[in-house]
């Protein structure tokens, strides 16, 4: 098997800092900070200093074909061009390498002065002097500096022998640990940039973990067109930002879908700001189209979609359509694809393969070959009973899209909740009301995990919410069923049918669930009408958890 990576381990700083003066060590266009506070450098030379690894730098070797992805960084005064044939890319570690340059050069940048950074002789390390008149801080670029380091030698080896003072030794030293630090190079050796896109998934900067948005970005940019500020303008337009605005993926698919018919990685870093420029008015006309046209899903704002991949599909059809509506025709097969993929959780795994598939499907569509797109369903009971409204899930959320669809109701007084962003945006925020409240959940016999059962969660406005508070669902039914006759009816919207009110009368927590979970899932069955359900191999219903810690004692 051909060699993709080498590792070098005879690289010092010195070396690395010719790199980048010689023009072949760049800062890629999609790292999005590039140095480090001074308080934070002082922490890595100190660590240098005292001969502590420092991790290895990961370097993408690639042509000089790549030269959008260069950042230049005009304050440090680096040549454009290499003097190499290739770039050398920092895929790991350029912030470490761009505050050592800023540091151990004395450089100025984005107004602080980095040159300010000292070495203490008396305290043997590295600092921000405070005090103007404390003795002994050499600027730590002088270790770097020939002319500059001798002079400081030079100076100290003299006071040294008039004050019986060892000086100029430490300062000796000093310079020594860093012209021989080893740096270790990880460096690829003829990988294409679809690798590289699954090096940068594995790499964490700072917290921040580098996607293949961030790689086109860099590859469809240009002076003229920037992916990334045409996307935040359009999720500024009010409609949009109102709907909760578009994740960065669902553009990049939808342009390399309308580009290429196929939305795989490969084609998505396929894509130049020539041709994303030229696709993007159609582009995000077609998105603000399948916005609206998916709400009829109950989708009432981003936070409810299933998959953000539903929308790269559905603008493919106005795009290859040239309609600006789906013909009524055609509403309900994509409406059966909708429901279908959600329940299935069709996108779980191999999603832009299945993408591409469900493109080509809804391009048939548009130009009248009607023919079903529907998958197996294994969603059960027992599935359902275990999805929680703190974890991220597509079950939750098609779920959700259910409930908003039923236009839910205060059932004190009949008046509709309002679903919007302002209104819902969070999965445990306090208007996601706890049937049975959080507060109680010992006397009902269950604990967080329990409670916080989608099963257990009603979409009431804020205002009901508080006034519930915590009491018990036997307290505030009966109280509502006096003065309001037609609760039942409110309630239904809740998904909450005869019996299913009967246990939370009882204040009977399992058998709510359970009653309320078997009413949930015939809705469910409703949609997508494919035959029977069965027992699932794998257990998929949540994916990317996030536990969000946060409750309330209301509701």
């Amino acid at each position: 098997m051909e060699q993709k990576i080498e590792i070098i381990n005879n690289w010092n700083l010195k070396k690395v800092f010719n790199e980048m003066e010689n023009g072949n060590i760049k800062i890629p266009r999609f790292q999005r900070g590039y140095v480090w506070e001074r308080s934070k450098i002082v922490k890595l030379l100190n660590s240098i200093y005292s001969q502590y690894p420092i991790g290895s730098f990961f370097i993408w070797v690639a042509s000089l074909n790549y030269k959008n992805f260069c950042r230049e960084i005009t304050e440090l005064n680096l040549p454009e061009q290499p003097e190499s044939n290739n770039y050398s890319f920092i895929l790991d570690g350029q912030r470490r390498i761009t505050s050592l340059y800023v540091a151990l050069k004395g450089k100025k940048l984005n107004g602080t002065d980095f040159s300010a950074i000292c070495f203490n002789l008396e305290k043997k390390e590295f600092q921000i002097p405070r005090l103007k008149n404390e003795k002994h801080n050499i600027p730590a670029w002088k270790l770097f500096d020939t002319t500059a380091y001798g002079d400081v030698l030079t100076d100290y080896a003299i006071s040294d022998r008039e004050n019986g003072t060892n000086y100029s030794t430490i300062w000796r030293d000093c310079q020594q640990v860093f012209t021989d630090y080893p740096i270790s190079v990880i460096r690829t050796l003829k990988m294409d940039l679809e690798q590289v896109v699954t090096i940068f998934e594995r790499i964490n900067q700072g917290g921040k973990r580098l996607s293949l948005f961030d790689l086109v970005h860099a590859s469809a940019w240009s002076p003229n067109f920037d992916l990334r500020e045409k996307i935040k303008k359009f999720n500024d337009e009010p409609n949009v930002k109102y709907f909760g605005g578009l994740e960065e993926e669902v553009f990049i698919q939808s342009l390399s879908l309308n580009a290429f018919d196929d939305c795989r990685n490969q084609n998505q870093l396929h894509l130049t700001a020539e041709s994303a420029s030229n696709l993007w008015g159609k582009t995000t006309e077609c998105l603000r189209l399948s916005i609206d046209f998916i709400k009829t899903f109950g989708v009432r704002f981003i936070d409810f979609i299933p998959y953000n991949s539903f929308l790269p599909v559905i603008q493919y059809y106005f795009f290859k359509s040239g309609n600006n509506s789906i013909k009524s025709e055609h509403v309900k097969y994509i409406e059966d694809w909708f429901w279908t993929a959600t329940f299935s959780q069709r996108y779980s795994s191999s999603s832009l393969t299945l993408m591409k598939e469900d493109a080509s499907w809804i391009f048939n569509l548009s130009g009248g070959q009607q023919a079903e797109n529907m998958f197996g369903v294994s969603l059960t009971l027992k599935e359902l009973l275990k999805v929680r409204m703190q974890n991220k899930s597509v079950i939750k959320n098609g779920a959700l899209c259910l409930m908003a669809l039923e236009n839910p109701q205060d059932f004190d007084n009949g008046l509709p909740v309002t679903l919007d962003r302002t209104n819902v945006s969070r999965s445990n925020s306090k208007e996601n009301h706890h049937f049975f409240p959080f507060s109680l959940r010992q006397q009902f016999n269950t604990d967080s995990n329990g409670i916080n059962s989608l099963l257990n969660f009603v979409l009431i406005s804020g205002r009901l919410n508080r006034e519930i508070s915590n009491d018990y669902p036997s307290q505030y039914l009966t109280e509502y069923e006096a003065k309001n006759s037609k609760i039942n009816e409110h309630l239904l919207t809740h998904f909450i049918n005869q019996d299913t009110l009967n246990a939370a009368k009882a204040n009977d927590f399992q058998s709510f669930i359970q009653k309320r979970g078997e009413f949930i899932l015939e809705k469910i069955r409703s949609k997508i009408k494919i035959g029977e359900f069965s027992e699932p191999e794998d257990e998929i219903i949540e994916e990317n958890i996030e536990y969000e810690e946060v409750q309330t004692e209301e509701g």
